[in-house]
């Protein structure tokens, strides 16, 4: 998965990755992994949360996603503001 940069939309990410992202932006605020698991298409089990959880945070890592507060997930302020049509 790439690392996010200016001018690059989600449709560069794997699709599990993608859903995520869109969700996340989709989001009227902050989400928790266990709030995205079911739109993404996956039972709210705990093992489908966790890693679903574990993408989250390499999203964050990469500079897709933002986590201001411990386990609420935002899309990244620099990706938002560089291409607010990125789906």
């Amino acid at each position: 998965m790439p690392n996010w940069q200016p001018g690059m939309m989600s449709d560069v990410l794997p699709s599990v990755y993608r859903d995520i992202v869109e969700v996340v932006a989709d989001a009227p605020g902050p989400v928790r992994a266990k709030q995205i698991v079911p739109r993404i298409g996956l039972p709210a089990e705990t093992g489908k949360i966790e890693g679903t959880r574990s993408k989250l945070k390499r999203l964050v890592e990469r500079g897709w996603l933002e986590e201001d507060t411990p386990g609420m997930f935002t899309p990244a302020r620099q990706w938002t503001a560089a291409s607010p049509n990125s789906r």
